[in-house]
């Protein structure tokens, strides 16, 4: 991680919520891209999924597509702070063996610790 990847205590922040699974819109592609494009910009970045959102943490293997799940990776290994609602990901069976690493499984409580946090909040989703 070079320092531009390094979440910085001057840095504004971003908090994106995506609430919509892969490869049913763009909405999750977007809320990545965005992601990534805000850190790119010297912004702090938090990506909570949520609802079917928590569905991109799955997708682990490499595809012939456009992938979110390598987008996702790419996104925690430029320093994004990626969260996955601990109700939602246990509705749709997934935990921490089974999501891409660095992925934090954690209550909504971290959404709004997020939230509070942020200058700006996008949703992704509809």
């Amino acid at each position: 991680m070079n320092n531009r990847d390094k979440p910085s205590q001057d840095a504004k922040t971003l908090t994106i919520i995506l609430t919509r699974g892969p490869y049913v819109s763009e909405a999750a592609d977007m809320a990545i891209n965005t992601a990534l494009r805000a850190r790119r910009k010297g912004y702090n970045v938090n990506l909570f999924m949520y609802l079917d959102g928590a569905w991109v943490g799955h997708i682990k293997e490499e595809k012939d597509y456009n992938n979110p799940g390598e987008w996702l990776r790419w996104a925690v290994r430029k320093g994004v702070n990626v969260g996955a609602c601990e109700r939602c990901s246990d509705a749709r069976d997934l935990n921490a063996d089974n999501v891409n690493e660095g992925i934090d499984i954690c209550g909504s409580y971290r959404l709004m610790e997020w939230v509070k946090e942020s200058h700006k909040v996008l949703t992704f989703g509809g």
